[in-house]
């Protein structure tokens, strides 16, 4: 199945990086990838994502959203890190490129549609069950990514 997904900025976005295989949240459509923080209205799915296209940039190997400044991993390894703050959309690194929107495309293997939302998730999740997945996760993308930052 091929999504897209396009940023809404200031963190609000799920990473997704190829290779991985999570929780990811969709519209009721299953045609994007949505950008709310918690939702009743999101399908959830657990999937692999398996291709990151853009018009501009190619493929790429992931999508980070962690923080305010995004990074956009090309399939040579470097990264474009971009404002998701106070210059949304604005190349902080490297200089001199330009990216004329951030509309992505994303193939996506889906292992299980699991019925729930966002929020049903989030309320079957305690705290220390979430500070667990999201340390998980940060280990798995840097493994994914080859990279010892996140």
């Amino acid at each position: 199945m091929i999504l897209t997904w396009e940023p809404n900025w200031y963190g609000l976005d799920q990473p997704l990086i190829v290779g991985d295989i999570d929780y990811f949240y969709l519209d009721k459509h299953e045609k994007t990838f949505v950008n709310d923080l918690i939702s009743s209205e999101d399908k959830e799915v657990r999937a692999e994502i398996i291709k990151i296209t853009h018009r501009e940039l190619g493929d790429l190997q992931g999508l980070l959203t962690i923080g305010l400044s995004y990074k956009f991993f090309l399939k040579d390894g470097t990264f474009i890190q971009v404002d998701a703050e106070e210059n949304i959309g604005q190349i902080d690194y490297p200089n001199g490129i330009e990216v004329k929107d951030w509309l992505f495309h994303i193939e996506l293997n889906v292992l299980e549609a699991t019925g729930l939302s966002s929020l049903e998730r989030s309320k079957r999740t305690t705290k220390l069950e979430r500070l667990k997945l999201e340390k998980e996760r940060k280990e798995r993308y840097k493994h994914l990514l080859n990279v010892d930052f996140l």
